[in-house]
């Protein structure tokens, strides 16, 4: 098996490619504008009151952000947050120069003053802990929106997150759950973590119990949605390609993986999906909010 799959690469090592699956194909199944206004509504009811109950307008308020990508919710979270605090010290961390980039012009619009400072870190995680001064820090609010699956074991990642929260503060974590189709199939074929170096059999619920097991309390929201999963059957479409490589986080799976491979793949895929009113595959895919706190 592994002489067969050694041509298999990670999709995270090929950031064109990734930037092309994630935007033009799984961004448009994806229903992220469902799980992001999801994770903006309990932010606006619940996390901003939890902040601003406990650390006072006249703080530094710090917030670390992991595998931010582009920002969408890191952005919401620093604007709703500005309009509370005179003072902000903003972190952001990913891999991804560009979408790094993107991130940092939205926060340029938000005019922040002279008390409030950004600092941008392009590298994963473990780079970030080794080298930058800044994760000596204590933050109050920590976020990792669908980022834990590709910063190494979770276990290590969590309890060096942890280390960074102050004394009552939060982590709010946005991780699929063990029924969502990403999940399954990393369990139903275990050589894709090593062949992919991609830690996605992780779901909330490993999170969670490990949270807990270190005596962190834990508030879970489930955000239930579906992909339509339709073109992943057909091997000529371009569109269906793109979201198998995303699906399985290796580039050109298709191309590279056994055929025998993804035919298993794809029966295994139908097995777990089911056929709405329009005739459209339609996968399991939800996610959970993670509150975590001491």
């Amino acid at each position: 098996m592994s002489a067969a799959i050694s041509k298999i690469q990670p999709l995270t090592e090929d950031h064109e490619r990734y930037e092309d699956v994630f935007y033009n194909a799984f961004y448009k199944v994806a229903q992220k504008d469902v799980v992001d206004e999801k994770v903006i509504q309990y932010f606006d009811a619940t996390l901003l009151k939890r902040l601003t109950d406990v650390f006072g307008f006249g703080e530094e308020l710090s917030l670390l952000g992991v595998g931010v990508g582009e920002g969408p919710l890191e952005f919401h979270f620093l604007k709703s947050l500005q309009s509370h605090y005179s003072s902000i010290c903003n972190v952001a961390v990913d891999p991804n120069e560009g979408m790094l980039q993107t991130f940092k012009g939205k926060v340029a619009t938000l005019n922040f003053d002279d008390k409030s400072s950004c600092h941008w870190f392009t590298g994963p995680l473990s780079q970030f802990v080794a080298e930058s001064p800044l994760a000596g820090n204590k933050y109050n609010l920590i976020s990792s929106i669908h980022s834990l699956y590709h910063t190494g074991d979770f276990e290590t990642t969590f309890t060096q997150l942890a280390t960074m929260m102050k004394e009552k503060g939060l982590m709010i974590i946005v991780c699929k759950n063990d029924i969502n189709l990403i999940s399954k199939t990393f369990h139903k074929l275990p050589w894709l973590t090593e062949s992919t170096q991609s830690n996605e059999r992780l779901s909330s619920k490993n999170v969670r119990e490990f949270a807990q097991s270190q005596g962190y309390d834990v508030i879970t929201v489930v955000i239930p949605h579906h992909w339509d999963i339709t073109e992943v059957f057909d091997d000529q479409s371009d569109f269906g390609n793109k979201l198998l490589d995303f699906f399985t986080m290796a580039a050109y799976f298709r191309q590279t993986a056994p055929a025998e491979l993804v035919d298993d793949l794809m029966s295994f895929w139908r097995s777990i999906s089911t056929e709405d009113e329009n005739g459209r595959i339609v996968a399991p895919a939800q996610d959970e909010i993670l509150l975590i706190s001491k």
